[in-house]
């Protein structure tokens, strides 16, 4: 069982990652694709939120359906989906036909996104479940990175339209691997038969659970906050310390990917490692990473010293990338597994519409309106307010956790 839950975690993270790739790489690509069009950064803002916002509205009736039939045939098909209209992209001669393309890039997201976020759940249970979660999310730093640097590297080489048609080539090998994976089942899975029906009883206890309602307002608020600065730092530096994007997306993953994979890794095991002790462990660590990496952003918003960007910027994505794991495994701390894609669905399909969706284009109006240095200043404050409301789950996670183990108990 742990070989095959090795081989499920391994290319479930794959999943993940280049899911994640195929979100940011089009982030090296704004202003090829702005001066191909003749887009301004409104439109590039709109862009960008076209994947979050159909991702976001596709999340939690694709996670029922994972729930209700097979999530590795949900996941699959979400690779293939990007795949298809990832290469299609190449072909667009519009604004519209772009957009077209990115939602239905962000639709086979969603389909790869809450089902494989369950699965990790289910072959890790317990007291394991924050650092497989943790390795699961690193594909968000990990990918987010790549995108960017393939992305800069091969519209350098190549141009736009080249770039995005290569890039969905990986996903239709995996699509095929994915289907030899067999799911979790009996005590390590606790996947009983489930009925739409029986679904829709089991989600109205997640109502009554406060836990979620700390993790997806302040989801909601960190998703704002870092995503939208995952979209716009490559354009920022660019513009602001004038460096050719190329060269961005080196030093993006010179610095970023290393110090953000770290992050992800040690958020997830300093999660568990205080979950031993206290129940408010997770909670604790995704919260104070959040805080402490939104205040160093601020700081690094005013900087223009190479030499002292760098560095700060790899620390502060360093505390980013802590909460990534230990939050969602909260999540599976309080619901039942049986319809845990489906709340994780849910949550993402909040986090995004009232995170990134609408971080995006915001910040593309102010940008410009007021300038990009002066707009970015939006995203880490939210993302500060986003890490106090995480904290706020401490006072509700202990009972929440102990009221699931006695419904199980009297079930």
């Amino acid at each position: 069982m742990r070989g095959q839950a090795a081989l499920a975690l391994g290319l479930l993270t794959a999943v993940n990652l280049l899911s994640y790739l195929q979100r940011s790489v089009v982030f090296a690509l704004f202003d090829p694709i702005k001066a191909d069009l003749g887009l301004n950064d409104a439109q590039l803002g709109l862009f960008a939120s076209a994947y979050i916002l159909v991702y976001s509205l596709a999340a939690l009736p694709l996670g029922i359906l994972g729930d209700l039939r097979s999530r590795k045939l949900v996941v699959a098909g979400g690779v293939v989906l990007m795949a298809t209209f990832s290469s299609a992209s190449a072909l667009v001669g519009s604004f519209a036909a772009l957009l077209a393309c990115r939602a239905l890039i962000g639709t086979g997201g969603a389909a790869a996104g809450s089902p494989a976020a369950s699965l990790v759940a289910d072959f890790y249970p317990g007291r394991r479940r924050a650092i497989a979660m943790a390795i699961f999310m690193a594909g968000p730093p990990l990918g987010g990175v790549l995108g960017i640097v393939a992305g800069g590297q091969l519209v350098t080489m190549f141009g736009w339209r080249p770039t995005l048609a290569y890039l969905g080539l990986p996903f239709l090998v995996l699509a095929a691997i994915l289907l030899l994976l067999r799911e979790p089942s009996g005590p390590a899975g606790h996947r009983a038969p489930l009925t739409l029906a029986g679904l829709w009883q089991s989600s109205q206890m997640v109502r009554t659970v406060p836990t979620l309602i700390f993790v997806f307002l302040g989801g909601a608020m960190i998703s704002f906050g870092v995503n939208g600065l995952a979209g716009w730092a490559p354009t920022y530096m660019a513009r602001e310390l004038s460096i050719p994007i190329d060269r961005v997306a080196i030093l993006l993953a010179q610095w970023g990917l290393p110090f953000g994979v770290a992050g992800t890794l040690a958020g997830g095991f300093l999660a568990d490692a205080l979950r031993h002790r206290m129940p408010i462990g997770r909670t604790l660590v995704a919260g104070a990473g959040i805080l402490i990496g939104a205040a160093l952003i601020m700081y690094l918003i005013t900087v223009r010293d190479l030499a002292v960007f760098l560095p700060v910027f790899a620390v502060a994505f360093f505390f980013l990338s802590w909460y990534v794991g230990p939050l969602t495994a909260v999540i599976f701390d309080v619901v039942p597994s049986t319809i845990g894609s489906t709340v994780v669905g849910a949550y993402f399909l909040f986090i995004h519409m009232a995170g990134d969706a609408l971080a995006f284009p915001l910040v593309g109006l102010l940008s410009d309106r007021f300038g990009l240095s002066r707009a970015m200043f939006v995203l880490p404050a939210v993302a500060f307010f986003g890490g106090l409301v995480v904290l706020g789950a401490a006072l509700t996670v202990k009972q929440d956790m102990q009221r699931l183990v006695g419904a199980a108990d009297g079930s």
